[in-house]
């Protein structure tokens, strides 16, 4: 693994990190990635890597950038010095996701065919036009806030999208996890959502600007297994668990309540399991925004199969990067009966003195995303 600094006005590698102890990388593909390297040179790593520092691996494209600085003194032990920062997409949690900088518990409602619309506008809203206060909109030389290649194109009726007030991050990061099964039920159909990802990809030879773009994976369930009885799968951890889940809602906002299930049937009996979703404090009473609250929460509290754990990488035949990639859907056979469509979540490299690893995380997911 090779760690690379970004030239600060051409945003190109230009020198390589070096005498580190260990280093984690970690891409994920709809939350922020983050890194961590620990050092016993306190004082060179201070200088080379300070705070805002760009970062990027030779073996990757995507930017991360240099957050915090945590020295440990201990009696009798050498110093130690521990720099973390997230991805460079993170740049949006100094952003505020508001409409306009009013008086008043003014509530701010965009129209769209889906949630990933709705992330993309806001972004652009804000950090490119600068509608809220010029100064918010981040120079265009340092990063573009690439269009998704599917904004625009759904299919489905047009529905209301409610922005939750505070940290632009986190809203984006909410409206892109989106998931829905689709709707046969209006007109016209609702078809399903499937959650996009978000990355900061650094700039081709040509260009300054780092990319933040907003994507989906391939599902490639059908070509690309991931075996337990292939020995593919190595150091696994599988949690199975119904505990917290729910199977219907109960919804209830300001004018107007409803309940909700997450699939065709209805549940009845001890496999019934209900959870309440409490609109009414936050003046939600249009019924669409409802609804959409009410999905989102009744996904949040889906039942959990979920297999964590490297791959074997002396006898994988699929490579990162070229076979597969963040957010692509494949196929996992797992041990303990365990076989469902799973996408790719994160992608963990690390190095330290006992080598280097590198493995993909392995999210379970319903056959019908």
């Amino acid at each position: 693994m090779e760690l690379l600094i970004l030239d600060e006005d051409t945003r190109q590698p230009t020198k390589l990190v070096q005498e580190y102890d260990s280093l984690i990388w970690t891409e994920r593909y709809n939350t922020t990635g983050d890194f961590q390297l620990v050092s016993g040179l306190p004082s060179h790593h201070m200088q080379l890597l300070p705070e805002g520092t760009l970062l990027t691996l030779r073996e990757s494209n995507q930017v991360m950038i240099v957050e915090t600085h945590r020295i440990d003194r201990k009696k009798n032990q050498p110093v130690t010095l521990t720099i973390t920062g997230r991805s460079f997409e993170s740049i949006m949690d100094r952003r505020i996701a508001i409409k306009e900088v009013v008086s008043g518990n003014q509530e701010w409602s965009v129209i769209a065919k889906t949630p990933s619309d709705i992330a993309y506008y806001i972004m652009n809203y804000i950090c490119v036009m600068g509608a809220v206060d010029v100064l918010d909109k981040f120079p265009s030389d340092l990063v573009q806030f690439v269009t998704p290649p599917d904004y625009l194109t759904g299919t489905g009726p047009n529905r209301s999208f409610s922005i939750p007030k505070g940290n632009l991050l986190s809203a984006v990061l909410q409206f892109i996890q989106a998931e829905f099964r689709t709707d046969p039920s209006t007109v016209p159909i609702t078809p399903k959502v499937a959650p996009h990802g978000i990355r900061s990809v650094r700039p081709d030879p040509t260009a300054t600007a780092i990319g933040i773009e907003i994507y989906t994976g391939q599902d490639l369930r059908d070509t690309l297994y991931f075996d337990a009885t292939r020995q593919l799968l190595d150091d696994g951890s599988y949690l199975f668990s119904k505990v917290n889940s729910a199977n219907v809602a109960y919804n209830i906002g300001v004018n107007a309540a409803q309940t909700l299930y997450n699939s065709s049937s209805t549940p009845s009996g001890i496999d019934r399991r209900v959870m309440l979703v409490d609109s009414t404090t936050s003046n939600v009473s249009a019924p669409s925004i409802l609804t959409e609250l009410g999905k989102m929460a009744l996904y949040e509290s889906k039942e959990t199969a979920l297999f964590d754990g490297s791959i074997n990488a002396d006898i994988s035949p699929y490579l990162y990067g070229l076979d597969y990639n963040l957010g692509d859907i494949v196929k996992l056979v797992g041990d303990y009966g365990l076989s469902q469509s799973a996408r790719v979540t994160e992608y963990i490299r690390s190095e330290d003195s006992t080598g280097n690893k590198s493995y993909p995380t392995l999210f379970t997911i319903p056959d019908w995303l």
